[in-house]
């Protein structure tokens, strides 16, 4: 069974657009939040996920390089560390229209959120 992947939409000041995948959503005195990841491919070389040829199939499915947003086995992912990635915390609100917006957290703030968000990703046996 393949696991439903949710991801938030967010826009810079310059009106850039990222897509990130939305890890783990938690509660903190009495506010939402979310872990959000940001896959990071910054290799020359083209994935396949990244290709414009419509002509040509590809299989990433059958690859299993979880550095690429399609599984593709890209040479460029082998010991890059560029492409790992990038976590990030966001207090989570609605606006007028109900819609989820996603603000920046404090920096005081985000030093009681990590040992949060680090049980919640990593939780140990007890």
């Amino acid at each position: 069974m393949e696991k439903e992947v949710k991801l938030a939409v967010l826009v810079d000041e310059d009106g850039v657009e990222y897509e990130l995948e939305i890890v783990k959503e938690f509660d903190y005195k009495d506010k939402k939040y979310a872990v959000l990841y940001e896959g990071n491919c910054s290799c020359d070389e083209e994935c396949c996920c990244e290709e414009d040829d419509e002509d040509e199939e590809h299989d990433c499915e059958e690859n299993d390089n979880d550095d690429c947003e399609c599984g593709s086995d890209c040479d460029c992912h082998e010991d890059d560390e560029e492409c790992d990635g990038h976590i990030y915390v966001f207090e989570v609100v609605r606006d007028e229209e109900g819609k989820e917006v996603y603000n920046e957290v404090d920096p005081g703030l985000m030093e009681e959120l990590i040992p949060i968000v680090e049980k919640e990703l990593y939780p140990t046996e007890e």
